[in-house]
């Protein structure tokens, strides 16, 4: 018999499969009910896989006819509702509910048809009789939505409660905080709600994604770089490292900013943190390593800049390799910050000034207003005695700019001293 059976299946896939796209027909001479049904079954899971819904709800319809089973009944409601037909799938469901009227699953099912009818009051009444018959949590969820469409938020908020406190999901909590914080005024609460659930439950994106958007909201950085911290834990996905990186960098915490850049592996970011952080003997290293991959000049310039930096003792024959460097970088790139280092170094180490003073007005050519600059043009004329065209300079960055670095302080002293001296 159960070969039979098989036997029976397989050749109805098999018309299924040659009738497509239209529906298949089951021939009922000679066929028991049960072999009937198996074959309306296995034609109507076939018209649905392929996207066949309005032949597979007139399946589902006569497997149930045949059958009696509400379980196909239903499957008949939710294809019809698939497929839009939601005045025929309600028409079915109060024809159904004369022979079961107290089936909480039928009740389920008009609420949702009611609720795409535009039916939202008669939605609401429906799942009422649902949550009557036994207290679900997604039933108590679909009445909590249903009311926050019409705007009733404490009415939402206590039945969104109900649910979550049967199946506390990250969807459901995250719903609880949106009402709190944005229509009723308990934004502490609100916060309070996500970081329990996450604490008691783990950060996943829906919970973590949700306390985001209300950190972010309150521009609350340290809660921002809590939460993404535990969402990198919990995912190991590095845009969430990289999120806790910007954010340190953003609050300054360059220390903490070089632990996650490392985490990220992003390379240049870790070389301007380097930087930052006045760590020139890695800043050096990964420089050479960046040139060495790449083949970009602006790394050269930056590995002679650094080489410079990290040098304690600056001799001559570190200086010539420095400004070697240079040379074969700004071959290959006009950066107007490696034009004034390298117009820098060469005047405030006598090197060659007329050349560094060069160098200088280049930079500023493309930078015209860069008060580090004019401070560099300044230091080149002192250096050639032009004392007072100087100073001219040095009182426009100072005052004017307002520029107040120590070294340059320390240059306005020095060229003022010069000015006094060429007056008397």
């Amino acid at each position: 018999m159960y070969r039979y059976r098989l036997a029976i299946i397989i050749f109805m896939l098999f018309l299924g499969g040659c009738a497509l796209p239209q529906a298949p027909t089951v021939t009922t001479v000679s066929l028991d009910s049960k072999l009937q049904l198996d074959a309306l079954l296995v034609q109507a899971a076939l018209l649905e896989s392929h996207g066949l819904l309005t032949q597979a709800a007139k399946t589902y319809k006569k497997a149930y006819k045949l059958s009696g089973d509400k379980q196909l009944l239903y499957r008949y409601i939710q294809t019809l509702y698939r497929l839009k037909a939601y005045d025929e799938a309600y028409r079915v469901i109060k024809e159904a509910q004369k022979r079961y009227k107290n089936d909480q699953r039928l009740w389920e099912l008009l609420a949702t048809v009611e609720y795409e009818r535009g039916h939202l009051n008669k939605a609401a009444e429906a799942i009422k009789k649902a949550i009557a018959m036994g207290k679900k949590a997604n039933d108590l969820e679909f009445l909590a939505t249903l009311y926050l469409k019409q705007k009733r938020f404490e009415e939402a908020l206590k039945y969104y409660k109900s649910a979550y406190a049967m199946d506390p999901k990250s969807s459901t909590v995250s719903s609880i905080a949106y009402i709190m914080y944005f229509y009723l005024d308990k934004k502490r609460e609100a916060i309070a709600y996500l970081e329990t659930h996450i604490r008691l439950y783990g950060c996943d994106k829906i919970a973590c994604g949700s306390l985001i958007a209300l950190y972010g909201h309150e521009n609350n950085i340290d809660g921002l770089i809590s939460t993404y911290s535990k969402l990198y834990e919990t995912y190991g996905n590095k845009e969430f490292a990289k999120k806790v990186m910007e954010f340190y960098i953003y609050q300054k915490e360059y220390d903490q900013a070089l632990r996650w850049a490392k985490i990220v592996g992003d390379e240049k970011v870790l070389l301007d943190l380097y930087r930052a952080t006045k760590r020139y003997d890695k800043a050096f290293e990964l420089a050479r390593h960046l040139f060495a991959k790449t083949h970009d000049y602006n790394y050269l310039a930056l590995e002679a800049m650094f080489e410079y930096e990290r040098a304690k003792k600056k001799d001559r024959k570190l200086l010539e390799d420095v400004v070697k460097k240079f040379d074969k970088a700004l071959k290959h790139v006009q950066d107007p910050v490696y034009l004034n280092y390298l117009g820098y170094l060469l005047i405030d180490h006598d090197m060659d000034v007329q050349r560094g003073i060069e160098l200088v007005k280049k930079a500023l050519s493309k930078e015209p207003d860069s008060g580090y600059y004019l401070d560099s043009l300044a230091w080149g004329y002192y250096k050639q005695g032009k004392c007072k065209e100087a100073l001219k300079i040095m009182k426009r960055v100072y005052f004017d700019m307002d520029l107040k670095d120590p070294e340059v302080e320390l240059h306005l002293k020095k060229i003022e001293q010069c000015a006094k001296k060429d007056e008397q």
